[in-house]
């Protein structure tokens, strides 16, 4: 199909990843490249090779999205970096139509440690869908998330938390969210409507392995906020304590986070 693409009154090249302009059809991962790349790549590459699957965009292999990072952070002469790497949507623009190839697009930027060392959460106004089927992959369609930062942003928070349509605890809107409660760790299930990070991942991994049980299930607001304290991760981050949700302020089971971060750094080799 013949097709007329301008871009600012310029004609565009052909190839241009279009379907995930349209449609936000692509995947992507953001990671710490601390002089190396991440311990859990792997774990980054199987993430986006399910969400690529999910969406039927070509896979290009493990060995070329290396390449392509490794490029990127040489070229950019950042050791410690932030690196976002997308794999994006490229072929027919008739939107019901399969993708019939994809395009690696990766950033790179200097990595900055977080400027808090505890953030204030708002609950999101609106909620997320747990039968979506983009909920479990990192999809590039990431406009839910950037209304909800932004609105608690401009109410003064620093992060928001989503509820289900069945009013349970979701994530937050660029990570997952733990907390304690008498001596054990909760967490709420992937099929509650939430992305399962990487760092989740290995916060369950290393939680079981210090002795600490950890409960994956279906939670009320309510439980977070009679928690013992509570706990965001992410790829970039780590884990961060929550001092606050909405006009409720957490307490803060200070020693028993503080042997869970300290595992999870470990993993991740930023000590």
């Amino acid at each position: 199909m013949k097709q007329f693409v301008y871009l600012n009154r310029a004609p565009l090249k052909e190839g241009f990843p279009l379907r995930s302009l349209f449609y936000g059809e692509g995947v992507f991962e953001t990671f710490r490249w601390r002089f190396s790349p991440p311990v859990f790549w792997k774990r980054h590459v199987e993430r986006l090779k399910k969400g690529a699957a999910m969406l039927h965009i070509p896979f290009p292999g493990e060995n070329y999205l290396l390449a392509c990072v490794e490029e990127a952070v040489s070229i950019s002469g950042i050791s410690d970096a932030y690196v976002k790497v997308c794999l994006l949507s490229c072929g027919s623009p008739v939107f019901y139509e399969l993708p019939q190839s994809g395009s690696v697009l990766v950033t790179v930027r200097q990595y900055r440690e977080p400027c808090k060392t505890q953030v204030r959460v708002c609950v999101s106004p609106f909620y997320r869908a747990s039968t979506s089927p983009v909920s479990g992959i990192k999809s590039i369609n990431y406009l839910e998330n950037v209304i909800a930062r932004r609105s608690a942003l401009s109410s003064g928070f620093d992060e928001a938390v989503f509820l289900n349509e069945k009013g349970e605890v979701t994530e937050a809107s660029a990570s997952n969210i733990f907390w304690l409660k008498e001596g054990m760790l909760f967490t709420p299930e992937p099929s509650c409507g939430l992305l399962p990070g990487i760092t989740r991942g290995i916060t369950i991994e290393s939680a079981s392995e210090l002795g600490i049980k950890v409960e994956e299930g279906r939670f009320d607001l309510d439980a977070l906020l009679s928690s013992d304290g509570a706990f965001l991760t992410n790829s970039l981050v780590g884990v961060m304590p929550v001092a606050q949700i909405g006009n409720v302020f957490l307490p803060s089971d200070s020693s028993r986070f503080e042997v869970v971060r300290g595992a999870v750094m470990k993993k991740l080799n930023w000590l």
